[in-house]
């Protein structure tokens, strides 16, 4: 039988590239639900429990593009390709900016919810 930890924070839907190291090759996925402690994704290639990788999320701001770098997230939960990770280590710039990001998220998500027009 699973068993499950309760998440310390909700993940707001969001749809973002990124790029990790698997068996020391570069890999890719993208990122669907985000928070400020971690993420699900699918990925390109299926990774284990406990997988730890430097990570980049690729955030998109109005038109432009910017790297967030995660020094260290380990792959908590895994079901095949898709799978959840959790940020381990992470400077406070970057963290400051994954932190605003999701918030930017689900202002645009409550937003919507409201039915206002939303500028995503």
């Amino acid at each position: 039988m699973k068993t499950y930890a309760i998440r310390k924070r909700l993940r707001t839907p969001a749809r973002c590239q990124f790029c990790y190291f698997c068996d020391g090759t570069l890999a890719t996925g993208i990122v669907w639900d985000l928070s400020e402690a971690g993420w699900r994704a699918a990925c390109e290639r299926p990774v284990c429990v406990e997988t730890e990788s430097t990570v980049y999320i690729t955030i998109h701001d109005g038109k432009q593009s910017h790297s967030i770098l995660i020094d260290a997230a380990v792959v908590r939960w895994s079901d095949g390709q898709v799978a959840g990770w959790e940020i381990t280590r992470m400077d406070e710039a970057n963290r400051g900016r994954l932190a605003n990001f999701v918030e930017q998220l689900r202002s645009v998500g409550q937003t919507s919810e409201t039915g206002a027009v939303s500028r995503w």
